[in-house]
């Protein structure tokens, strides 16, 4: 899928499921998946790109993958009424910042991912 069709195809699906802010893609050739907040990855898409599937998803999806992968090193916690994560990043991961503590966004969310499979997410 390219282009104009892709895109089309998202706007429909956001449409349908409005509460989706997330976006999961993948390639067939290159076996692996990509997370990013779909208003970026579509600011971001070229008209050449190829994509061969996507999902959107939501926050919890969102958050339980980011469990999963980080498999004990992330948590979250309510304080004065909103939600906070904290990460341990791996011990042998090099970090931009020392952080460990993050609001419970969507932003969050991607960057934690990002950093905890060094910006590639294999399933």
């Amino acid at each position: 899928m390219k282009g104009y069709q892709l895109v089309k195809e998202i706007r429909e699906a956001k449409g349908a499921h409005p509460d989706r802010v997330f976006i999961k893609w993948w390639r067939n050739e290159e076996d692996f998946i990509d997370f990013d907040l779909l208003e970026r990855f579509l600011q971001n898409l070229k008209e050449s790109e190829k994509i061969d599937g996507f999902e959107l998803i939501n926050e919890d999806e969102m958050w339980r993958t980011l469990e999963a992968r980080c498999q004990g090193r992330v948590s979250r916690e309510k304080r004065d009424g909103d939600w906070v994560l904290h990460w341990t990043p791996p011990p042998n991961r090099k970090v931009e910042d020392a952080q460990t503590e993050y609001p419970y966004t969507p932003e969050s969310m991607v960057k934690i991912l990002d950093s905890e499979t060094d910006y590639n997410y294999v399933d």
